[in-house]
Parts: structure tokens; sequence; C-alpha cells
């Protein structure tokens, strides 16, 4: 007998938060916005938090690689 896997409960109740937040790059600041899939908006906040470094460096490697004043981050 073939048994479906079930999908985990926490992925189900999931929901896309967004973050803004400021760099500055070349004396000038940028808007940026990172979208985090979580299941409440403290859990986003503190995979935010927890992920801050790795946040921040792609944010200025897209600044740098961009000439968009915004840059929008997806983590998954």
């Amino acid at each position: 007998m073939r048994h479906e896997q079930q999908p985990l409960a926490f992925v189900q109740d999931a929901a896309d938060f967004r973050i803004n937040f400021q760099m500055t790059s070349g004396g000038a600041r940028h808007a940026c916005s990172v979208i985090i899939r979580a299941s409440s908006k403290a859990g986003a906040a503190t995979i935010f938090q927890e992920n801050w470094s790795a946040i921040e460096k792609l944010a200025r490697e897209n600044l740098l690689a961009s000439a968009e004043k915004a840059i929008r981050l997806q983590v998954e």
C-alpha cells in the first residue's frame, strides 16, 4: 500500500511577511524589502534577525549590480 507524504502543518499556515529596511551605499540610502514566509509576524521577525548577515550581503550585492533605487529580496 502506498503512503502519500502529508505536508507539514506549519507550511499550510504560513503567510508572506514583507519587512522593509534601508541600506546605505555610496553615501546614499536605498529602500529594500525582504519577503519572508512564516507562520506569524513574530516568526518572520525572528527569521529576519537570525539571517540578517545573509540578507545584508544579498542586499549589498544587488545594490552594486543594479541601478534601481529599490530592490526586492525573496528569502524562501
